[in-house]
């Protein structure tokens, strides 16, 4: 039983960053603003690598033909 309390409260510490860790680095205001456009900006780049390599390989496969 001492140990589900103490694995509960450890949780909920966690969950509300009542005794934050050494390495936890607290989100600033915009925070999460910079890394939903950082995530769109890598998405972007991605899906348009990924576009002009189908592209170049269907023509590849149309002179195969």
């Amino acid at each position: 039983m001492n140990r589900h309390l103490k694995n509960w409260l450890d949780g909920i510490s966690q969950t509300l960053i009542l005794y934050p860790e050494q390495d936890y680095c607290r989100p600033q205001r915009g925070d999460f603003r910079k890394d939903a456009a950082a995530l769109r900006s890598d998405a972007a780049k991605i899906t348009g690598g990924l576009r002009k390599n189908v592209t170049k390989h269907g023509k590849v496969n149309a002179r195969l033909r």
